[in-house]
């Protein structure tokens, strides 16, 4: 009997206690939750798709006043990503109307039952009301993602640029003929690889993977500016698509695979008279580049160039020779810039130094003669062995594709 009345006693002070909590925490009443337009307290069974992000109207009641009041919401299992209102007061008798977006995860298990939970909580108070809403979350029917994407930061021009994409499949049903294409559109380059056919769920008989790994290669010419680059990955197939852009560097471009020789900078000659230059243009890339000389001299110093534009084969050499002509004695300093693809070669400086007038100073000196045929041989020389040394061994073919 004693035992009795101590359980009887305990009972009612557990509630007392409890309506002493209610008293202080419970100011509101949550009466209405909308999920993308449509009541969800009466009972109505809520379906959505995964990744989607969900409009949820939030009406409550306020019983009390309360200060620092918010809305928060989430979807079980993804606490860690729930949302919530911006902290505002409430007055005793007032009804409250809140809008908030709640995203759905992506990933989902179609076999798994969500909820959606909204509670109305203050700083002060705690939690005043809690609603929990059955949702039925599926996939959309036809969905792929390209889930990872492994490539090198940088790239050399005139390489191949790797790239490994994993694709899958996130929808309810097949995706068929699936293909994954990647492009430079700054330097409209691109290339594509066959993905097949990606099951909704891994299978064993028939044997059907919902996700597949394949590698690209996109090839870099050779002429391509150096820069910071956007690679574009598109998957797709007849009925949907994913897009993801990554970022690149490109070196070693044009002006990298050239180099420019004169055999001397310097010429001392007679006023009036012509006095020979000379620059050899070493193509050292795997294609056939064109180069343009811009001379720059001053007003009484005339050059002539044999030729402006020059094409030269890839690993091969061409001298362009030009003359200089002095109106007046004096000692000039004027350059060739050398451009191929619109990017500066290189510019190179020389010196001529006009003496006297008439023919006083020809080339009847053996000295200077032979200084001129040993410079020359020297600049053949070294243009030779600059060309041994930079020709790049034959690429063996590439396949657009392999599988892991």
């Amino acid at each position: 009997m004693e035992t009795k009345k101590l359980l009887v006693s305990f009972v009612t002070i557990l509630a007392l206690a409890v309506m002493l909590v209610q008293s202080v925490s419970a100011f509101s009443h949550i009466t209405s939750v909308e999920v993308n337009g449509v009541e969800a307290l009466s009972g109505a069974e809520i379906a959505d798709f995964a990744g989607q992000t969900l409009p949820v109207r939030i009406v409550f009641q306020a019983y009390d006043d309360a200060s620092d009041v918010r809305i928060k919401a989430w979807i079980s299992g993804e606490k860690e990503y729930a949302v919530s209102t911006d902290r505002f007061d409430v007055i005793a008798g007032r009804t409250y109307s809140r809008l908030i977006s709640v995203e759905l995860p992506k990933k989902i298990d179609p076999s798994e039952d969500l909820k959606l939970i909204v509670l109305v909580e203050s700083k002060n108070n705690g939690v005043s009301d809690v609603a929990e809403i059955e949702l039925t979350v599926q996939r959309e029917s036809y969905d792929i993602e390209i889930l990872d994407v492994a490539m090198s930061n940088e790239v050399k021009a005139g390489s191949n640029l790797v790239i490994d994409v994993v694709l899958k499949n996130t929808g309810r049903k097949m995706a068929e003929d699936s293909f994954v294409k990647a492009r430079i559109p700054a330097l409209g380059i691109e290339t594509k690889a066959y993905f097949g056919d990606l099951s909704a769920v891994d299978q064993a008989n028939p044997d059907k993977e919902d996700a597949v790994q394949r590698r690209l290669f996109l090839s870099v010419p050779s002429n391509a500016p150096a820069g910071i680059y956007v690679v574009e990955l598109e998957a797709y197939n007849s009925d949907s698509s994913a897009l993801v852009t990554k970022k690149v560097a490109i070196t070693g471009g044009a002006v990298e695979s050239s180099q420019v020789v004169s055999s001397t900078s310097s010429r001392t000659f007679a006023v009036g008279e012509r006095a020979g230059y000379t620059l050899t243009l070493v193509n050292t890339g795997n294609q056939i580049r064109v180069y343009e000389l811009v001379p720059e001299t001053p007003s009484d110093l005339k050059l002539n160039l044999a030729d402006s534009v020059v094409a030269v084969p890839a690993g091969e050499s061409k001298t362009v020779s030009f003359e200089a002509v002095a109106t007046k004695q004096g000692r000039y300093a004027f350059a060739v810039n050398v451009y191929t693809d619109n990017e500066l070669v290189k510019r190179y400086n020389f010196v001529a130094i006009a003496e006297g007038s008439g023919s006083a100073t020809k080339y009847t000196n053996t000295t200077v003669l032979i200084t001129v045929v040993l410079a020359i041989i020297f600049v053949v020389l070294l243009v030779v062995l600059i060309v041994l040394l930079t020709r790049k061994p034959e690429k063996s073919e590439e396949f657009g594709e392999s599988y892991y």
